[in-house]
């Protein structure tokens, strides 16, 4: 009995010495807890300025596109230029015949010398002698005014048998031939002026808080897409197209370009909107959320390490793929770029980028 007393406590002993050593061995072995680590890239954020545009197809047109007509009726006698021809202020252009109005100019001199000794002489005896009556005299006044009024308006028509060009430019087209008859009011030459281009197009109504007098405008043409001309707004016109809701502007262009014409079409580059020292981010940083935006900047946790931080950002406008952040950012703040589509609020991340750009802040 004794024997088997001392081998049951031997067994008691050995059994308890080795659950004890179990359960030593359990907690050493147990695994650290495995934290996600996001590889992200930042931008610090920085101030810059902001500035949208708004391209719009335009005609050129001229201020100087007129058809010259006669003033006189007659027949044409010669062009002294060429269609294609350039031609300055007060040239010559064309002549009418003006053999009948100098027969006619010599007649109406004559009667009108006559009618004005008459009237001297009635004025004289009626004034001075008091013969004749005051209605004599003043038929006779009358009858030369008459006289002469007709002679001033044929010297009129005569300096108008000459056809003059009204400003510098170019001879497109001649509508009549030589020696056809001339009538006031008939188109003889259509005359493009050469100084004053001007491009014209349709704004959208809602920027018309955004075009103003005097504004800058790129302006280029497909047959010219190695040059970039400047031009300023000069018209803004004051009424709503009703078929395409846009209102007309037109900018001054250069004079003096020979290779501009009528009726080109040409694309212009109108900056609706600029704002100074504000945030400015891409909008591939920003990401919908329960019906808002969120971007992540760089951040710590209570343990010191990097984290990100989820902000809810108020967007403004936006150009291009560009868009100004109103609220929710500041500057000195890194912004998280690459990676950000994987992040969610305060997940660990490491940063490998080297931060050589930036991004606009108010």
């Amino acid at each position: 009995m004794r024997t088997l007393k001392l081998n049951h406590i031997l067994l008691l002993s050995v059994a308890t010495l080795f659950a004890a050593c179990s359960g030593d061995t359990s907690q050493t072995d147990a695994p650290e807890e495995v934290v996600k680590t996001v590889n992200v890239s930042t931008i610090p954020i920085e101030p810059t300025d902001f500035a949208s545009y708004l391209r719009v197809v335009g005609t050129v047109e001229t201020s100087n596109d007129i058809m010259i007509s006669a003033e006189v009726t007659g027949k044409l006698l010669s062009y002294s230029v060429n269609e294609g021809d350039k031609v300055r202020k007060g040239q010559v252009i064309a002549r009418i015949d003006d053999a009948k109005l100098k027969q006619e100019k010599a007649r109406l001199e004559a009667v009108t010398a006559q009618s004005l000794d008459n009237y001297e002489r009635l004025k004289q005896v009626y004034e001075q002698e008091g013969i004749g009556s005051e209605m004599e005299y003043l038929n006779a006044k009358y009858a030369y005014e008459q006289n002469n009024s007709a002679l001033q308006s044929l010297k009129v028509d005569l300096a108008n048998t000459e056809i003059k060009a009204p400003f510098n430019g170019s001879v497109e087209t001649i509508m009549i031939e030589e020696g056809e008859i001339a009538s006031p009011g008939m188109p003889v030459v259509r005359l493009i002026g050469s100084d004053n281009y001007i491009i014209s197009a349709g704004v959208p109504a809602r920027y018309a808080s955004a075009v103003s007098l005097g504004d800058k405008v790129e302006v280029w043409f497909d047959s010219m897409m190695d040059e970039r001309l400047e031009g300023t707004i000069t018209y803004v016109g004051n009424s709503i197209n009703a078929s395409n809701r846009t209102f007309r502007i037109e900018v001054k262009l250069p004079g003096n370009r020979n290779d501009l014409k009528v009726d080109m079409i040409g694309n212009m580059v109108l900056k609706t909107l600029s704002l100074d020292n504000v945030i400015v981010v891409s909008e591939e940083f920003v990401y919908s959320k329960d019906d808002g935006y969120t971007m992540y900047v760089i951040a710590e946790n209570e343990e010191g390490k990097t984290i990100a931080e989820e902000r809810i950002v108020d967007l403004g406008p936006s150009y291009k793929t560009n868009v100004v952040v109103e609220g929710g950012l500041q500057a000195g703040e890194k912004l998280i770029t690459i990676g950000s589509a994987f992040l969610n609020d305060g997940m660990r991340v490491s940063v490998i980028n080297k931060e050589n750009n930036a991004v606009a802040a108010q």
